[in-house]
C-alpha cells in the first residue's frame, strides 16, 4: 500500500516558504521474524532461537523540470540508521544514479525467491555477485525493445584502490500465457594497490526466468573468484514459484555448488516457503533450509534452519 503527498508548500516557523512542487511517496515496512536453528555436526554453531525485527521507512520525491527531466531523490530510514539514499536524474539519454550506501547491480541478480532464506553457512552459498556497499555511481541507458543494460562504479575510499566496477545486460519481453527474462552481470573488484596485494575478485550471474500461467520457474548460476587464486565458487539454483492458490504462494529451491580449486569441497541448499496473505500488505511465511558442505579437508557440515515470518507493508 503506498501513501503518495503533492508538496506545494512548506510552513516553517519563521514564515511561509514556497516549496518546488513535487509527488512525495511515503512507504513502510516491518518484518518480524522467529528462527529456529539446529546444527548436528558441529557443537560451535547455531543450535539455538533467535528473535529479529526489522522496519524500514522509505521517502521518494520526484519532480520533472521544465527541461523535461525526471529527478527523484530517495532516502530510507531503518531501525538503526539511514539507508538507500540516492539521487536519480533521468531523460532521453537514460538515468543516472548517484547512491549513498552502495547498493549496486548484484542486488538484482537472479536467485532465489524463497522467503527468509537464512543460511550462511558456506561463502557460496548465497553468493550472487560482488558489491562493496560503497558509494555507487550507476548508468541505465534507454531501454530498447525490451533490452536493459546498466553499468555502475562504486569508490572503496580514499586509502585503496579496491574499487569495483560491474554492468548487467537484461532482457524482458511477454510471451503467450507469461513473460520471460534473461540476464547477465558481471562484476570486478581491483586490488588494493598495496605491494603484492591480490585481494581482488571477478564474479558473474547469469539467469533465464520463465513465467507461465501462476508458476515461474527460474535457473541461475554464479561464480566468484579472487586474484590471489585461493578460490574458484561456482553454485547452480533452480527455483520454482506457485501462485494459483488464492492468497498463497509457495516456493522451493535447490542450489549445488563446489569449489574448482578445492577437489572436496562442495555444497548443497535446498529451502521451501509457504506465503499467506492475512490481508492487503500483512502476509505471514513459514520457511524451512537444509544445507551440507564438504570443506577442503573432507570434514561434512549440515544445519537446519526454520523461520516464521510476519511481515507488514504500507
Amino acid at each position: 500500500m503506498r501513501k503518495i503527498l503533492l508538496a506545494s508548500t512548506a510552513l516553517v516557523a519563521c514564515g511561509t516558504v514556497a516549496a518546488h512542487a513535487a509527488d512525495v511517496t511515503i512507504n513502510g515496512t516491518t518484518d518480524w521474524h522467529y528462527i529456529t536453528y539446529d546444527n548436528d555436526t558441529n557443537t560451535g554453531a547455531k543450535n539455538g532461537s533467535h528473535i529479529d525485527y526489522d522496519a524500514d521507512l522509505d521517502f521518494k520525491f520526484t519532480e520533472t523540470t521544465d527541461s523535461g527531466l525526471t529527478l527523484t531523490m530517495g532516502v530510507g530510514v531503518s531501525e538503526s540508521a539511514t539507508d538507500d539514499t540516492y539521487l536519480d536524474i533521468a531523460g532521453d539519454f537514460g538515468a543516472l544514479r548517484l547512491i549513498g550506501d552502495g547498493e549496486g547491480l548484484a542486488d538484482s541478480a537472479m536467485d532465489e525467491s524463497v522467503a527468509d532464506n537464512t543460511s550462511t553457512l558456506a561463502p557460496g552459498l548465497g553468493m550472487h555477485g560482488a558489491d562493496l556497499n560503497a558509494n555507487t555511481v550507476m548508468y541505465t541507458l534507454p531501454s530498447m525493445n525490451g533490452l536493459t543494460a546498466k553499468v555502475h562504479y562504486q569508490d572503496a575510499g580514499e586509502y585503496t584502490k579496491g574499487d569495483n566496477t560491474a554492468f548487467l545486460i537484461e532482457y524482458a519481453a511477454d510471451v503467450a500465457g507469461g513473460a520471460v527474462k534473461a540476464q547477465y552481470i558481471s562484476s570486478t573488484t581491483d586490488d588494493t594497490g598495496a605491494a603484492g596485494n591480490t585481494g581482488g575478485s571477478d564474479s558473474d550471474s547469469m539467469g533465464l526466468q520463465v513465467t507461465m500461467n501462476d508458476f515461474t520457474v527460474t535457473a541461475s548460476q554464479h561464480t566468484s573468484s579472487d586474484n590471489s587464486n585461493t578460490y574458484d565458487y561456482k553454485n547452480n539454483v533452480i527455483d520454482v514459484k506457485y501462485t494459483g492458490i488464492e492468497g498463497v504462494s509457495v516456493s522451493a529451491f535447490s542450489l549445488t555448488g563446489d569449489d574448482d580449486l578445492n577437489n572436496q569441497y562442495d555444497f548443497t541448499q535446498s529451502a521451501a516457503s509457504v506465503t499467506y496473505t492475512i490481508a492487503p500488505g500483512l502476509t505471514t511465511s513459514v520457511s524451512m533450509t537444509d544445507s551440507e558442505v564438504t570443506d577442503a579437508s573432507g570434514t561434512v557440515t549440515s544445519d537446519d534452519a526454520t523461520v516464521l515470518n510476519i511481515k507488514a507493508t504500507f
